[in-house]
């Protein structure tokens, strides 16, 4: 997956920056060049679990993620959303190269 440029007012979660929850773990939620993990094929970066089958759904998954449209448990969604990290309704709209 590229991503790059984004606009808008829901936030980068994609190409987050910062230190989810004091971890120390900057830079692992950059998502640009990752390739897609689902529960039976682990994609991700994260050595400890298949994020896939830990969060119930198939994503661009680096170390984990800081926003995730298909992941299937009601605490995950989009954390850079101001005040309300879940999502309700989304569309991924995807442009051809």
């Amino acid at each position: 997956m590229e991503v790059s440029g984004y606009s808008g007012d829901a936030g980068d979660a994609l190409q987050y920056e910062g230190d989810w929850f004091g971890n120390g773990l900057f830079g692992n939620n950059y998502h640009n060049g990752a390739k897609f993990t689902t529960s039976d094929r682990d994609n991700d970066q994260y050595c400890g679990d298949n994020c896939a089958t830990h969060h119930g759904g198939g994503w661009w998954f680096n170390y984990c993620y800081y926003g995730c449209l298909t992941c299937n448990q009601n605490r995950y969604g989009w954390w850079t959303l101001p005040n309300q990290p879940k999502v309700i309704n989304s569309k991924m709209m995807i442009k051809p190269q």
